[in-house]
């Protein structure tokens, strides 16, 4: 596989977790979301102007949690900028994720569903916003224009702005962005896609499960790659 063809893999099945994430978040943690943050803002506001408390901590300890996630997620890959090469400088990041992720399933397990206002709802709020604060951070140092993968606003956005630029000049849609539409539009099936298997699965005990497996088995899949001589095909 070329570099930014593992790349953009990789970003596309991230894209993907956060749609299963927020899916099984809004379903089964009382309606809120734990990566996309909009939606949490629009939340707050209603919870509060409803008095809403079920609503109102939600919101407030999913956003509070996701900026701490990539704040940590920042400091950890310690640049501004980072180039992809193979995971290699983000793969911290993505195991601080991963772990994040793994202690969520763990955590539903021991909780099963949780009250409103339980401290199992908002350990396991906390953990999922946290790695998805986390996953942001990383992403975020990649510098890729509307690629963010834990919402998708941006990213079809940027497909609206690339499809009006190509039907003017397709030169300039070229130096709008380094990706391509259907790059961009697999990233917005791969969160649909998510969404639609939590809610077709409809067993928490499962789904939660999902994402932090997913991931391992991914940077496992990366590492081994990575380890591998030059030009020697990793065993399938």
């Amino acid at each position: 596989m070329r570099p930014l063809s593992d790349r953009n893999a990789f970003l596309i099945l991230l894209a993907g977790l956060a749609g299963w994430i927020d899916a099984f978040s809004f379903t089964e943690l009382g309606q809120v979301f734990t990566s996309f943050q909009s939606g949490n803002f629009i939340f707050l506001g209603l919870a509060i102007a409803q008095g809403d408390g079920e609503r109102l901590l939600g919101a407030a300890v999913s956003l509070a949690a996701f900026f701490g996630g990539t704040a940590v997620g920042a400091y950890v890959v310690g640049r501004a900028e980072v180039e992809w090469s193979g995971l290699g400088t983000l793969a911290p990041v993505f195991a601080l994720e991963c772990a994040l992720l793994v202690g969520f399933a763990a955590c539903w397990q021991v909780v099963g569903e949780p009250g409103a206002y339980s401290g199992g709802r908002v350990a396991l709020i906390v953990l999922a916003a946290a790695a998805m604060g986390v996953q942001g951070g990383a992403i975020f140092a990649l510098r890729i224009p509307g690629v963010v993968t834990n919402a998708m606003t941006a990213t079809l956005m940027l497909g609206g702005v690339l499809l009006g630029l190509r039907a003017r000049d397709a030169d300039a849609a070229r130096e709008a962005s380094p990706v391509s539409a259907g790059f961009l539009a697999a990233m917005c099936g791969s969160y649909v896609v998510s969404a639609i298997l939590v809610g077709a699965i409809d067993a928490p005990a499962v789904t939660s499960a999902v994402p932090g497996g997913l991931l391992a088995l991914i940077l496992v899949g990366l590492a081994v790659r990575r380890a591998a001589p030059r030009g020697t095909a990793v065993a399938e």
